[in-house]
């Protein structure tokens, strides 16, 4: 029974300040170290929500707003328990992107960019099987692209990849594996060059995973990859020698991105520092992608889901601090997600907002009985969180991705980018 000094909150109603003393799951099943946690950033707030839906907040134990956003409480409010930022963060992330363009105008800049990518990487897979020259030029050019379009707005291409169907499903992996650590990068504040060097990167693992049978990527397990699997790593580098791409940087970030920091990776168990910081980000980028688009669309689990493993992983497979920032950058449910929302009915999200991402924009495509909408709505949650608190409009929970059958969101995308209206509007 609660206290008249505690109330039962949904997550999205939290606050900077609040202090959040009990969860609907027990607290040994979370990575939060003590049981209770005061609210200090929207990050906070992203991490609870991976968890559970509601909490209990003690008002007696919470703080004014402004106690939080103080320049001491900002000081405190940091990825890591020291007082600065550790020295990856100093070194390596240093610029702040705008938002330059809005989604839709993103969209019709980009949306050819994905169909070229893969005709691209189809071609080069197929040119190095038939050990024929191919030209690696074109997607070294291309992933500039990307970082250009991820820089004017990063929603675009994240959901781009979300609806487009692919010939062979490697192929679109590939593709998003290079959109998602662009948009990593650029949150992180990695410069252009490091932003190219990293897309570029992923763009060729493609060239090795292409070789390996449909039977062992379906297999593929994030912690026991199979032999087979992992041998696409030195396929690729054996690859990019008989394409004569020589570039030291790059080749040794795909040396080393199914590294490890403790050791367990392949394919030279190198640990700790010694896995250069770009690779370290293209394995934690990987890994998340398996998680939430794997092989076998049957293993798909959330992006929430993919955040506490990835909160299990700290210290073991990658670096803590790390992985706190990279789920900053991310979020919880980054766009493209399918989420449940408090009405009951499936949709997915369009655009977010960086600030405060479980306000994101959201078009539902299912109904809470599960029958197909026919007419779509966009949802502004942040809009929504206006109204009366019974009446609140806000995401429950995410779900896998391979709930909403495909054609439903290339329909939802004709809905929204294929016709002149003010649909966009809440497009950020």
């Amino acid at each position: 029974m609660l206290s008249l000094e505690q109330k039962e909150v949904h997550v999205s109603q939290l606050k900077h300040g609040m202090f959040v003393s009990r969860l609907d799951v027990p607290w040994e099943r979370t990575h939060f170290p003590l049981q209770g946690i005061l609210i200090r950033s929207e990050s906070d707030i992203e991490q609870i929500a991976a968890y559970c839906n509601f909490v209990i907040v003690d008002e007696t134990r919470s703080c004014k707003p402004a106690r939080i956003d103080s320049p001491m409480g900002k000081a405190q409010n940091r990825a890591t328990s020291c007082n600065t930022k550790p020295a990856w963060q100093r070194r390596h992330c240093v610029e702040k992107y705008p938002v330059r363009a809005t989604v839709r105008e993103e969209v019709h800049l980009s949306h050819s960019l994905l169909s070229t990518m893969e005709r691209q990487i189809y071609l080069i897979c197929e040119h190095t099987l038939r050990c024929k020259r191919a030209n690696i030029e074109q997607l070294v050019d291309s992933s500039s692209e990307v970082v250009e379009s991820v820089i004017r707005n990063p929603d675009a291409l994240a959901w781009l990849c979300r609806v487009r169907a692919s010939r062979r499903p490697i192929y679109m992996h590939t593709i998003r594996l290079a959109v998602w650590g662009t948009i990593v990068g650029r949150q992180l504040g990695l410069n252009r060059f490091s932003l190219n060097h990293m897309c570029t990167a992923l763009l060729m693992t493609g060239i090795g995973k292409s070789s390996v049978s449909d039977k062992a990527l379906a297999g593929y397990s994030p912690t026991k990859p199979s032999l087979e699997y992992r041998q696409h790593l030195q396929e690729t580098l054996y690859q990019l020698e008989q394409l004569r791409f020589y570039s030291d940087d790059i080749t040794d970030t795909i040396a080393h991105y199914c590294e490890r920091i403790d050791g367990s990776g392949y394919p030279n168990q190198v640990t700790g520092s010694e896995i250069p910081f770009l690779a370290q980000i293209c394995g934690l980028v990987e890994t998340y992608e398996l998680l939430i688009n794997p092989y076998h669309c049957t293993r798909a689990i959330s992006p929430a889901n993919a955040v506490v493993y990835l909160n299990k992983a700290k210290n073991q497979q990658f670096d803590a601090s790390l992985v706190e920032e990279f789920i900053k950058a991310i979020g919880i449910y980054p766009t493209g997600t399918v989420v449940e929302l408090s009405s009951g009915e499936l949709g997915v999200i369009v655009s977010q907002d960086s600030k405060k991402r479980l306000r994101a924009s959201v078009i539902p495509v299912l109904s809470a009985q599960g029958d197909i909408l026919k007419n779509y709505r966009l949802l502004d949650l942040s809009y929504a969180s206006g109204r009366d608190e019974d009446q609140t409009m806000a995401i429950r929970r995410g779900v896998p991705s391979s709930v909403v059958p495909r054609g439903i969101l290339e329909e939802t995308h004709s809905w929204l980018f294929d016709r002149r209206s003010d649909r966009t509007r809440a497009c950020r």
